[in-house]
C-alpha cells in the first residue's frame, strides 16, 4: 500500500507539473502488483484502478491550476473508455493516454500564475468562443473598469485581450475547418465573427492562407 500511495503522489505531482517528460518513469515502475484487489474480476479490478487513476490525474490538473472547464471534457472522456475496456492487456496503454493527456492539459491552460482577475476572464473566453466578448462586456461581468481589466490582462498574459480572443477564435476556426464540413460563413459565426469577410481577412492575415485555401490544402494532404 505504501508503494502504491507513493507511485500516486509522484505521479500526481508530475502531472501538476505537466511534466510529461517523466512517462517512461512511471511507465517502468507500474505493476499489477500495486493494485488493490477488491473482487475476483481481475478486468473490473483494473479498471477501478483506472477510475482512481482518472480522478486522482483530474485532481492533479486542477491543483496544476487549470480550470474544471477543461478538465470536466477530458475526465469523462476518459470515463467512457475506462468502462469500456474489454482486456487488461489493454489498460497500461489508457493508462498511458490519460497521464499524457492530463500533463499536455496543464501544459496548455495552467492559470496558476494568473491572478483571480485574469483567471475568470480566460475561463469565460474559452468557455463560449462564440459569445460577445467585448472588453466592456467581460469587465462589466466582474464589476471592473475596462481600462483596469484590460491593464492587468495585458501585464499577466502579454498579450491584449483583443489578441487572446482573436487567437483563440482561429484556432477554433481551424479546428473546425479541417473537422467539419460546415460552411466558412458557419464557422465564422461559431467562432463569434458575424462578418464572413472580415473573418477570412483575420484568418489569412494570421495563417498566411484564406480558410478555403486553409481547407484545399488539408484535403489535399489526406
Amino acid at each position: 500500500m505504501e508503494k502504491r500511495y507513493k507511485y500516486e503522489n509522484e505521479m500526481m505531482r508530475a502531472v501538476s507539473e505537466g511534466q510529461i517528460n517523466k512517462l517512461d518513469f512511471f511507465t517502468g515502475k507500474f505493476n499489477y502488483n500495486l493494485l488493490k484487489k477488491r473482487t475476483n474480476d481481475t478486468l473490473r479490478n483494473i479498471k477501478n484502478y483506472c477510475i482512481i487513476m482518472n480522478t486522482l490525474l483530474r485532481k492533479a490538473a486542477q491543483n496544476g491550476g487549470v480550470h474544471p472547464i477543461y478538465i470536466d471534457n477530458v475526465s469523462s472522456s476518459f470515463a467512457v473508455k475506462i468502462e469500456s475496456l474489454q482486456k487488461t492487456e489493454t489498460a497500461p496503454s489508457l493508462m498511458t493516454e490519460m497521464f499524457k493527456t492530463y500533463c499536455r492539459l496543464v501544459r496548455q491552460h495552467s492559470m496558476k500564475n494568473y491572478s483571480p482577475i485574469v483567471q475568470r476572464t480566460i475561463a469565460v473566453i474559452d468557455s463560449d468562443i462564440s459569445a460577445n466578448l467585448t472588453l466592456s462586456v467581460l469587465a462589466k461581468q466582474q464589476n471592473l473598469s475596462a481600462g483596469y481589466l484590460s491593464t492587468v490582462f495585458k501585464e499577466e498574459t502579454g498579450k491584449t485581450l483583443t489578441e487572446y480572443i482573436r487567437n483563440k477564435r482561429i484556432k477554433h476556426a481551424q479546428y473546425l475547418l479541417s473537422t467539419t464540413n460546415l460552411q466558412i460563413q458557419t464557422i465564422a459565426l461559431h467562432c463569434g465573427i458575424m462578418d464572413v469577410q472580415y473573418f477570412s481577412k483575420t484568418f489569412k492575415k494570421q495563417t498566411g492562407k484564406t480558410p478555403k485555401e486553409y481547407r484545399d490544402e488539408l484535403r489535399l494532404e489526406r
